[in-house]
């Protein structure tokens, strides 16, 4: 909008919140005249025409509907004249035409090219001299909030591309009446009027409402449409026509978290250049950061280009779940895909390689942060090619996942790409996988790597994962193990001398500063603050009779050696085998196909064991969580079922049956687009599905479920990287309420010992080469001895290993010390060399911090949990309440 325009149009005038449009008093004028700061220099000024400046595609002269385009390049509307000019800044053209034919999307000819404007990238407005204060780079936004107003001040001489967002209380412009009619804003997408169910947008918009008049306008506060409506209609997700534009309500306008503008640093801070111009993150995405997204979304910039680390333009992004790693990237991959330091966009192709399951989820999250009319990134799948990707010059982001790369390198390597972006990382830690190895291959310096999964574990999988975003930063492998790698073990050995130990200590150290300039890792706490409060319980439920039989049948068949005379039957199959008598006794009878169930099918008769279909009588888990549903039926919240075994899903399939509940279901045999629409479907509000039953292994990554405020962890898995991954489902960005989340064990029993040792110190990491599969588990004969040995005695076993001497009444909170001491074992610290836990996993010392209840369990406790009436049917309790209060400090 130009200055002649703003005289014209006294209705684009931003207004603050609260102030009735029609209103023609004072109040009104001194109000709109502090929107703008010099307001009235600027109308003053001498006519003058704006310079606007196009992204467009170029090429031949030619009637053809589908265009094959040349290049990138740029077009300069000043007034009605046109200049075309390359990437390089070369002009290839010039002429006159019609300012109004410019908008994205239309097809001009100008010197003897044919264009098509892809989007806007700025508008300039010269001014004369005497009025360099007032200069203005481009329009300027508006956002609106219900009670507290957001206005925008014009930029200075210093800082003319930047939006500076000053928040002003409405009651201190305008003393607003009792009766006055409060205004409504939301933030649309307006378009052509059509009965389409798939509509494609013009762009974003703001709809105010103030009681049923309803004024739409774009973001630059120019009125597209007025209308009277019926505000019970204004609803998200819900579409009108606003004059002669259809609409769609995306959400009311809430509070900004950051409307300070983001602007990245200098290539060249010890020289800045004249001709360097400053990269600024648009608004449509600033406004939806949080502080430490800005970090981070900086910190991947000056890794990128070469600014941390010279010569080297790699990064590691290793944020726990739930920081927003996705958004993070997405923002900075727009952000170089539209601009650049020296006007070019940094980036023109971008390839982003995930697991299969998250492909979808990657093109929904571009359109969800930056809208179908911005961007719509190339998915990979059995219809779409890699070679087609290049037919369309508008293609900037190709999304494929890593086993369709296998199957299409051949084609990828035949496109240049700027910048990889590799999703859930931590599959590349082996160098020999031959996805990594395709992946190096590829000829692109940036890389970003993405990983919620711990990585400085294991010193070897640490250099491969740094090695392949900054090839050689490290030195050759052997280079490494000599100097880093055998120092640190060697000073890991428990007899080593104090030279060793120096050594290896001032070798962790220096490896630590190497690396930490490139990788960044933040942890849960940081977003803790903005989320509702998170209950955290373990919960030991006992065997009934029927249970322990069996299961006793199981082990002395191992004890006795019955079993062994059949090579088939392993010490995993006995694992397993304890592992579905604890979530069931169906689970154990009804496997025909198990061979042990075959070779003690007598004994088993012999101890009339028989399936309970009906699960009417009490059946250890299983009835804790009848209970649960029950109790979950009298409220409007949703429940998530997690277990790492199909038969269990078969299993909560019929309980829901039974309780009358609906129910969906994710497993591994979900198809990737049929998945996207089951999680799709449970978050949505209107959905009356109260249970997802969800697969660890198939939907444990990635997933955002926050429809649920309830998730049950049924079964655990040797790898506690797995529960934590499967646990962190619903209490994410977008949670509205309080979250329980219960992790179900059987007392004494083979559960408890593989939950003991996920929280001791002696991890199973040294033991098991590969924690997704059992095959490769090793355990002494001590061990499995221990593992196998029913204890009866006892309400928890591992309540018992904590030597704790509370009464088991609640034991009280951390003392500021335990505080201290437990923060300190989980920081930032992108490498952690003398502990192999996780950073993220719960420790021992940390369980003896949380409440622990032993019977009677005090009924305030089992009323929260929604478990009143199975307070018979627990032995113990470990509660932990994380709150917000706490987690602001």
């Amino acid at each position: 909008m130009n200055v002649e325009e703003s005289k014209a149009n006294p209705e684009n005038e931003v207004i603050p919140d609260n102030i009735d449009v029609e209103n023609n008093s004072p109040k009104k004028r001194d109000a709109s005249s502090s929107v703008y700061e010099k307001n009235t220099s600027i109308i003053d000024l001498p006519q003058t025409e704006s310079k606007i400046i196009f992204n467009v595609l170029y090429g031949r002269t030619t009637s053809k509907k589908h265009q094959t385009w040349d290049g990138d390049g740029f077009l300069e509307v000043t007034g009605k004249s046109a200049i075309l000019k390359d990437l390089d800044g070369k002009v290839m053209g010039r002429k006159t035409i019609n300012p109004s034919n410019a908008v994205e999307g239309s097809r001009l000819i100008i010197g003897n090219k044919q264009i098509e404007i892809k989007d806007q990238v700025s508008q300039e407005l010269p001014v004369p001299e005497g009025h360099s204060e007032e200069r203005i780079e481009e329009p300027l936004p508006k956002k609106f909030k219900t009670t507290t107003g957001y206005v925008f001040v014009l930029p200075k001489k210093e800082d003319t591309d930047a939006l500076v967002c000053k928040k002003e209380a409405s009651s201190s412009t305008v003393n607003s009446s009792p009766a006055e009619i409060s205004k409504i804003s939301f933030n649309v997408m307006y378009g052509q009027i059509t009965s389409k169910k798939h509509k494609t947008w013009d762009g974003d918009g703001l709809l105010e409402i103030t009681g049923e008049s309803a004024i739409l306008k774009d973001l630059n506060g120019k009125v597209i449409g007025r209308k009277t409506i019926n505000p019970s209609n204004a609803v998200e997700g819900a579409r009108l026509i606003i004059g002669n534009k259809q609409i769609e309500y995306i959400y009311i306008k809430g509070l900004v978290m950051n409307c300070e503008p983001l602007v990245m640093p200098r290539t060249n801070s010890a020289c800045i250049s004249s001709e360097e111009q400053k990269v600024s993150v648009d608004f449509c995405l600033v406004a939806k950061l949080r502080e430490h997204q800005r970090y981070g979304i900086v910190f991947l910039y000056e890794c990128l280009m070469g600014l941390r680390v010279p010569d080297y333009f790699g990064a590691i992004l290793a944020d726990e779940m739930g920081l927003g790693k996705t958004l993070q990237c997405i923002t900075l991959i727009w952000t170089m895909l539209k601009k650049g330091p020296y006007g070019k966009p940094i980036v023109r192709r971008v390839l982003v390689i995930t697991p299969h399951s998250l492909c979808n989820n990657w093109n929904k999250e571009f359109t969800k942060w930056l809208g179908s009319h911005r961007i719509s990134p190339y998915v990979i799948d059995g219809k779409n090619r890699p070679k087609d990707f290049i037919k369309h010059p508008r293609n900037s982001v190709l999304i494929i996942s890593y086993e369709m790369l296998i199957k299409c390198h051949m084609e990828i390597s035949n496109i240049t790409f700027d910048l990889l972006v590799c999703d859930e990382g931590h599959r590349l830690k082996n160098s020999s996988i031959k996805a990594a190895k395709l992946l190096r291959e590829i000829n692109c310096k940036k890389r970003i790597m993405l990983t919620g999964t711990p990585i400085q574990n294991d010193l070897k999988e640490f250099y491969t994962l740094v090695d392949f975003v900054n090839p050689g930063i490290l030195g050759s492998s052997l280079e490494y193990k000599n100097y880093y790698e055998d120092p640190i073990v060697a000073s890991q050995c428990p007899n080593a001398d104090e030279n060793v130990l120096s050594l290896g200590s001032e070798r962790a150290t220096e490896l630590h500063e190497r690396t930490k300039s490139f990788i960044l890792r933040r942890t849960q706490n940081t977003i803790n603050k903005y989320l509702p409060h998170k209950y955290e319980m373990v919960l030991f439920c006992p065997l009934t009779s029927e249970q322990k039989d069996l299961y006793s049948l199981v082990t002395d068949a191992w004890f006795n050696k019955v079993c062994l005379q059949d090579k088939s039957h392993t010490h995993l199959s006995i694992i397993i085998a304890l592992k579905k008598i604890c979530n069931h006794l169906n689970l154990f009878i009804n496997d025909k196909e198990n061979a042990l169930r075959e070779t003690l099918s007598k004994a088993i008769c012999t101890i009339q064991v028989k399936q309970d279909n009906n699960f009417t009588k009490y059946c250890g888990k299983v009835t804790i969580l009848q209970v649960l549903m029950r109790n979950l039926k009298k409220t409007d919240e949703k429940l998530v079922l997690v277990s790492y075994y199909t038969q269990t899903l078969d299993l909560f399939e019929t309980i829901c049956n039974i309780e009358g509940l609906k129910f969906l279901r994710l497993d591994g045999t979900i198809s990737s687009s049929a998945r996207s629409k089951v999680i799709e479907q449970f978050n949505t509000r209107s959905d009356n599905s109260k249970v997802l039953l969800l697969s660890a292994k198939a939907g444990g990554v990635g997933l955002n479920l926050p429809g649920a405020s309830r998730l049950v962890l049924f079964d655990s898995d040797w790898n506690p990287a797995s529960d934590v991954q499967a646990m962190a489902r619903i209490w994410r960005d977008g949670q509205k309420k309080n979250v329980y989340i219960y992790r179900l064990l059987t007392t004494g029993t083979i559960e408890e010992k593989i939950y003991q040792r996920q929280i001791s110190k002696a991890s199973l990491s040294e033991s098991v080469v590969d924690l997704n599969h059992l095959g490769s588990l090793k355990l002494s004969t001590a061990e499995l001895k221990d593992l196998f040995t029913l204890a009866t005695d006892t309400v928890s076993l591992t309540h018992d290993l904590l030597n704790c001497s509370c009464s088991g009444q609640d034991n009280g909170s951390i003392s500021s010390e335990e505080s201290k001491t437990n923060d300190n074992e989980i920081g930032d610290c992108p490498l952690i060399l003398d502990d192999k836990s996780s950073q993220q996993n719960l420790t021992i010392n940390q369980l003896r911090d949380w409440q622990h209840y032993k019977q009677p369990i005090p009924f305030d406790i089992m009323q929260d949990i929604m478990l009143t009436e199975a307070g018979d049917y627990i032995t113990f309790i470990f509660k932990n309440s994380k709150m917000q209060h706490t987690q602001t400090n």
